[in-house]
């Protein structure tokens, strides 16, 4: 099955969070992305050790939220 991303999305914000700061470098990271459609919003998470694995799973959930929500 091939999917594609509408053109119309669009990341409308991107947080970061450190889980636990006193563990130091072993914290775990907290990110939080927003999406449009620019008739829906969503928001979804990603958490891990590392920023760059915790933000592509946010975003990988935002996208294939996007592909399957219902259309408005």
């Amino acid at each position: 099955m091939h999917e594609t991303v509408p053109a119309h999305l669009h990341l409308t914000d991107y947080k970061v969070r450190i889980i636990d700061s006193t563990s130091g470098t072993a914290a775990r990271t907290r990110v939080l992305i927003e999406s449009s459609d620019g008739v829906s919003e969503w928001g979804t998470v990603g958490v891990n050790d590392n920023i760059v694995e915790a933000s592509l799973q946010a975003l990988v959930d935002s996208l294939e939220y996007a592909l399957v929500k219902p259309q408005k």
